[in-house]
């Protein structure tokens, strides 16, 4: 198995309070510091089947003008999410599946690139708009039980596994 990150941009950050708000609350942070970030969009390669852990953001999307009070930038283009896919060898009628972490556009931009692929996305979240209307979606009810020490997983493939980590969206 072959993991790789699909690279389209780059020097992106958040805060401390967004990257580790959690439970105690962002209060308990200091905003003024600030970690290198990226997007986490992923292709994993079993041999047999070309995976995406997300899709990155729409083509033609804007970079942000980050100030003191962002606190979350994704960075500085590099190339598109498609040719930075291209670049690591990759056609879209390859892939098998994807992964979605979350509905957000940064993470579910590319999926009407995919036609091919079922789209796995968390049964909780697939009324979104960035996902409804998409014929290829499989929501995904975490009927395996736990994988270490999260409560909740399903299988995608050998070695792969989607988690079930609610926080940042509905699901």
């Amino acid at each position: 198995m072959k993991i790789e990150v699909v690279k389209f941009r780059t020097d992106g950050f958040m805060t401390q309070p967004f990257a580790f708000g959690g439970e105690d609350g962002t209060d308990k942070f200091d905003a003024h510091i600030k970690y290198r970030s990226c997007l986490q969009n992923y292709v994993i390669d079993t041999g047999t089947e070309v995976i995406l852990v997300d899709t990155g953001l729409p083509a033609g999307t804007s970079e942000e003008s980050p100030d003191e009070t962002t606190m979350i930038y994704t960075g500085k283009d590099i190339k598109s999410y498609m040719e930075a896919l291209a670049d690591l060898g990759y056609k879209p009628e390859q892939v098998s599946k994807i992964l979605i972490t979350h509905k957000h556009a940064d993470h579910t931009g590319e999926l009407k690139r995919f036609p091919n692929a079922q789209i796995y996305v968390n049964a909780e979240e697939c009324g979104a708009d960035e996902i409804k209307n998409l014929p290829n979606v499989i929501p995904v009810h975490f009927t395996d039980g736990a994988y270490h020490n999260f409560p909740e997983n399903q299988k995608i493939a050998d070695g792969v596994y989607y988690i079930k980590a609610k926080g940042h969206t509905q699901g």
